[in-house]
């Protein structure tokens, strides 16, 4: 995994954590959400990212082999967004990237 990725993984785990943070602290959890699945963009937005984490969940069984990990990894990414699969990468990676493209990793 090149420096480049890990600086991303990186980058995408410290903002995420920082907005999460933020919206806890300025938004309303309940009626912001309540808001967003009145519409329609809002709703297929949600349906979106939710079956993003389904493709990242299979992505880490077929690396992992380990149904519960990967059950686990998905309910977290389920409460936690992308922060999880971005530390994941950060973590399993290097590995994946070798078992995927060859030598370059």
């Amino acid at each position: 995994m090149s420096a480049t990725a890990r600086i991303i993984c990186i980058g995408v785990i410290v903002f995420l954590t920082a907005f999460v943070l933020y919206a806890f602290a300025t938004g309303d959890v309940i009626a912001d959400q309540l808001y967003v699945w009145q519409r329609a963009w809002g709703v297929f937005v949600w349906a979106d990212v939710y079956c993003g984490f389904l493709l990242f969940a299979l992505i880490v069984y077929a690396f992992e082999r380990r149904l519960g990990f990967t059950i686990g990894l998905f309910i977290l990414t389920c409460a936690m967004g992308n922060i999880v699969p971005a530390a994941w990468l950060l973590w399993r990676g290097p590995e994946l990237f070798k078992r995927i493209g060859g030598v370059r990793a």
